[in-house]
């Protein structure tokens, strides 16, 4: 296989096209992302181009796409996924963007992988935390289809989810004084504007101290700031699932006969410190789920 870095993209001029089987666009060089694309590159048996949107200042995607002719695109992140929306003649598959998820509707051409992880798995650890009244700051237009899939999976675990919708961050800060005392038993964050901007995590994480109460997050680099655990997706083995996806349309599938899947795998993360501090008992965790420690 080969791989090979889109080294600049004002220089490039016309030329006659070789071809790309698949063209990879990532937001920027991070090490999730990294880890996903190692695993994509080692499940795919097909030539790759990398371009990192971040490496520029600014990124003609579709004239890029006209002169590689690629196969088949995947994006990798948020800002990726958007740069892909004027692209409609190349299947792509997106993965770690939060806007594929949802209610939306999609281009035909387009499949791939939810970064969010089912929310029953989460009702499984709210309840070996011991924890039965849950927060949860949202903003209903980007997370609501989601939550409604928690709140039913709630229903039937004995779980209560203690919504509080919140359209901007500022507003999540009014909303998370409500969660005070009985109101809830923990904070949950999920990967949502009103719940994880940079003021409402640092909020979220002094409620954790000055209210003894645990806060669960969907990320692993919350846990040194002050999260107690995280069920994070497994980024090797969604890039493994994400190379399925890509050699299914590289043999002639259509995305639109792919329907938009879940992330297979999953680990938990916890920060021992805070749990102690909290008197929460790991052991139960460790029967559930297996547990990175912080």
């Amino acid at each position: 296989m080969r791989i090979s870095i889109l080294l600049t993209c004002i220089l490039w001029v016309a030329a006659p096209a070789l071809g790309t089987e698949l063209l990879v666009v990532q937001s920027v060089r991070d090490v999730s992302a990294t880890e996903l694309l190692k695993s994509v590159t080692r499940a795919v048996a097909a030539d790759v181009e990398l371009l990192v949107l971040s490496d520029y200042a600014e990124v003609d995607l579709p004239r890029i796409v006209r002169e590689e002719q690629p196969d088949v695109i995947l994006a990798v992140g948020e800002g990726a996924f958007k740069a892909t929306g004027k692209i409609r003649g190349v299947p792509v598959v997106a993965v770690m963007a939060l806007s594929l998820g949802g209610n939306r509707s999609l281009p035909v051409n387009v499949t791939g992988i939810e970064i969010r992880i089912d929310p029953a798995r989460y009702m499984t650890l709210f309840k070996a935390l011991g924890v039965k009244r849950i927060g949860v700051l949202y903003d209903p237009a980007q997370s609501g289809a989601y939550l409604a899939k928690a709140r039913h999976a709630a229903d039937q675990a004995g779980i209560e989810l203690a919504l509080r919708p919140a359209k901007t961050p500022r507003e999540g800060l009014k909303e998370l004084a409500s969660l005070k005392g009985n109101a809830s038993d923990a904070l949950w964050l999920i990967s949502d504007p009103a719940s994880v901007s940079p003021l409402n995590l640092e909020a979220a994480f002094i409620f954790s101290l000055e209210q003894t109460k645990p806060v669960i997050s969907y990320s692993g680099e919350h846990l040194s700031m002050g999260a107690t655990v995280a069920l994070e997706p497994e980024w090797s083995r969604m890039g493994l699932q994400a190379g399925e996806l890509v050699t299914r349309l590289l043999e002639g599938a259509k995305p639109r006969d792919i329907s938009i899947q879940p992330p297979r795998g999953f680990s938990l993360k916890s920060n021992d410190t805070v749990l102690t501090h909290l008197g929460i008992n790991g052991g139960a965790l460790e029967k559930l789920f297996p547990r990175t420690r912080k």
